[in-house]
C-alpha cells in the first residue's frame, strides 16, 4: 500500500497538470465577431469545459482514494514498536522523502550519522513488521 501512495500522489499531479492545460486553453480562446467562427468557437469552449468537469471530478475521486490510504498508512505506521522506524517509514512513505533526505534528518535529530544503509535496514525491518502483524491480523 505505501509505494501505491507514491503512485497515486504521481497521478493526482498529472491530472492537476492536465486540468491546468485545459484551463489555459479555454481561457485563450477569444471569441469573435463573426457569426459562424464565433459558433465554432463557441463549440470548442464548451467542449474543453465538459473535459475541465470531468477531469475535476476523477480527481475529486483519487483524492479521496488517496487521503482514506494515507490516514489507514499513518494509522499503521503509528503501531510500529520502534520510533526510527516510525519515523522513517512516514517520512519516506508519507512525506515522500528519500532515503537519503531521511537519513539527514534522522541525523540532525540524532546528531550522529546514519547512513542511507542503515535506514534502508530499517525500513525493510519496519515494512516486514508491517506486512506481518497486518497478515496475522487479517486472519484473527
Amino acid at each position: 500500500m505505501y509505494e501505491e501512495l507514491k503512485e497515486l500522489n504521481e497521478i493526482i499531479r498529472r491530472k492537476q497538470e492536465r486540468i491546468d492545460e485545459l484551463r489555459a486553453a479555454a481561457t485563450s480562446l477569444s471569441v469573435p465577431l463573426d457569426q459562424r467562427v464565433q459558433n465554432s468557437t463557441e463549440d470548442r469552449l464548451a467542449n474543453l469545459m465538459c473535459k475541465i468537469i470531468i477531469a475535476e471530478n476523477e480527481l475529486d475521486g483519487l483524492i479521496d482514494d488517496f487521503a482514506d490510504k494515507k490516514m489507514k498508512a499513518k494509522t499503521e505506521i503509528f503501531t510500529l514498536p520502534i520510533e526510527d522506524w516510525q519515523d522513517i517509514v512516514y517520512m519516506h512513505y508519507i512525506e515522500f522523502k528519500s532515503m537519503d533526505e531521511v537519513a539527514q534528518i534522522l541525523s540532525k535529530k540524532k546528531k550522529r550519522h546514519i547512513s542511507k544503509d542503515a535506514v534502508y535496514m530499517k525500513n525493510n525491518r519496519a515494512i516486514k513488521y508491517l506486512k506481518k502483524t497486518i497478515l496475522s491480523e487479517n486472519k484473527v
